[in-house]
């Protein structure tokens, strides 16, 4: 069933538009939520198959104040992928790589961060910033949230990596930002009469106007912008400007298709690590697993998580063999993981992160190690399906994941 509204715009954009077109009922209660709490019908549904398809549908919607809502693969958790114009389904037909150098690679927003990281890995590199969805989320999902994960303390998060962009404007206009020449070229635009000319490009007039705005406002923009490596409060405006020279990219980052709807990215990937080992740390207490973090932190770990009895007794029930290594008794765990280009370093590393946490400071009561490769990525695999697990719990109560 299909109301004449939502007919006229789905034969409107068939006629436009090569890949999927959907505003029935049935369909659009598929989009109608995702991993979050909420739920909102949208008008309609469409597929792009190419750069084209978005262009034409994003023209379509600004001449009829449509909204667009770029959607990946739904696993947020505050609603992103909502809303009640148009969805758009960047992952389901944009999922090429395109190019690869050897460090950095041109890829379509739908791949899938696991399958990137499945090809990288054939050349010795990865894309480091890995969020607990990884197995499904998109890397335009990444760029659109500035994504990060467990290995932040190592690699922080997405828009460290992030070199260039294809961005469809709200207009329809196409613009390909990236590395810029020296901002002091950038700037000087030229004046006749007192009277500035106006730049020969859209990108030269947001270029323009960018530079104007950060430039002037340097020091209030740096005194406000937060000093974690993995905030998301508000456009990146403190990265777009690094040693006088200017990319819009970074811009882009982050801003969660407000600014416009990302359909290329070259990012920069980065060497394997040689070897890789856990750390287990046990805690009969949640205060004590805190100032281990901090100190673990302080110790140049790669990754440092934190486990509480309710997932422990999760992970323990899934696999037989890590439920052996889990105490009972533990209420809370971290998970810390060091790298190094042998594996005596990992060795000696974790050696020392253990002496340091449970013998000097009397802080976990027991602890163990991991460092065969399989192992370590077996324990890492079963963290990041214990939230998933939560769904499947017997009974009529669920745990609702709500907050990122």
């Amino acid at each position: 069933m299909i109301d004449p509204d939502r007919m006229r715009i789905q034969e409107d954009l068939r006629g436009i538009i090569q890949g999927d077109v959907r505003c029935d009922d049935v369909f659009l209660q598929l989009y109608a939520s995702d991993a979050s709490i909420y739920e909102i019908k949208p008008l309609g549904v469409v597929r792009p198959r190419n750069l084209d398809d978005v262009i034409a549908l994003v023209r379509y919607a600004n001449n009829r104040n449509i909204s667009l809502h770029p959607r990946g693969s739904g696993s947020g958790l505050a609603g992103e992928s909502l809303g009640s114009g148009i969805i758009v389904d960047m992952a389901h037909s944009m999922r090429r790589i395109l190019q690869f150098d050897g460090e950095s690679i041109r890829i379509q927003p739908g791949v899938v961060h696991q399958q990137l990281n499945k090809f990288l890995a054939r050349h010795d590199r990865v894309f480091g910033p890995d969020p607990a969805t990884s197995a499904v989320s998109t890397m335009g999902g990444a760029i659109a949230l500035d994504g990060s994960g467990s290995h932040w303390l190592k690699y922080g998060s997405t828009r460290a990596y992030v070199e260039a962009l294809q961005v469809v404007l709200a207009d329809g206009t196409v613009l390909d930002v990236g590395p810029n020449k020296n901002i002091e070229t950038l700037c000087a635009v030229p004046q006749v009469r007192g009277v500035l000319h106006k730049p020969q490009s859209r990108l030269d007039d947001i270029e323009s106007r960018m530079k104007q705005l950060v430039i002037g406002h340097r020091d209030i923009i740096k005194e406000h912008t937060p000093s974690s490596l993995t905030h998301r409060c508000g456009y990146h405006l403190n990265g777009i400007l690094k040693n006088e020279h200017f990319n819009l990219a970074k811009l882009f980052t982050g801003s969660e298709g407000s600014l416009g709807i990302i359909t290329e990215a070259t990012i920069r990937t980065s060497p394997l690590p040689g070897f890789r080992g856990l750390a287990l740390l046990f805690f009969d207490r949640i205060e004590k697993a805190i100032e281990a973090s901090r100190l673990a932190v302080n110790m140049g770990v790669s990754a440092c998580d934190m486990i509480d009895r309710r997932l422990l007794a999760l992970a323990r029930a899934t696999s037989s063999n890590l439920g052996k290594a889990i105490p009972s008794d533990a209420e809370v765990m971290l998970l810390v993981e060091m790298d190094a280009e042998n594996s005596q370093d990992v060795r000696h590393r974790l050696r020392m992160i253990i002496d340091r946490i449970q013998h000097r400071e009397n802080l976990a009561y027991t602890a163990r190690t991991a460092v065969d490769e399989r192992e370590v990525s077996q324990i890492w695999l079963l963290m990041k399906n214990v939230i998933p697990m939560l769904y499947r719990l017997e009974g009529s109560r669920r745990a609702i994941p709500f907050v990122e």
